[in-house]
């Protein structure tokens, strides 16, 4: 026989027979055995190994976050000291003869006059990732004691 469920009633029906198996079950069969939890109560599969490859790995993450980290910074430093302050100064002032770097007409074309939107918000969501990764990430380097790294904290 061919029964065609909608998923309203195979999520109904999977629903009732989590109820049924649950209250067949007592109590304390329906709780984790206290083995499979270490003392912090984190649950063992969560816990990292602290083997060579996850720390090889972990410590080649953390180098490449921070040299992206700096030459975003450069890029940003650029960025503001070639286009983007200028361009305001110009703004402000009502320089008319104001041009854009050479390089940018190259992508954009000679017609373009403005920053618009894209250009702020290639700036802006480049500030907020350098930002996020060097108060976040940066600082909690991979090279501690292995001491100090037993006592870090799990976040969820």
């Amino acid at each position: 026989q061919l029964c065609l469920a909608t998923p309203r009633a195979s999520a109904r029906s999977a629903r009732r027979g989590r109820a049924r198996a649950s209250a067949a079950m007592p109590a304390a069969e329906q709780a984790e055995p206290p083995e499979e939890r270490d003392d912090d109560g984190d649950d063992e599969e969560d816990v990292l190994p602290d083997n060579w490859f996850i720390r090889l790995v972990h410590g080649i993450a953390w180098l490449l976050t921070v040299v992206l980290s700096v030459v975003s910074l450069g890029f940003i430093g650029y960025q503001l000291y070639a286009l983007y302050i200028p361009y305001c100064k110009a703004k402000l002032t009502g320089d008319q003869s104001y041009r854009f770097p050479e390089y940018f007409y190259r992508v954009y074309g000679n017609e373009i006059a403005d920053l618009n939107s894209e250009h702020w918000g290639y700036l802006g969501s480049c500030a907020a990732v350098s930002f996020v990764s060097i108060k976040y990430v940066v600082p909690k380097h991979p090279f501690q004691s292995r001491g100090a790294a037993a006592d870090h904290e799990k976040v969820e």
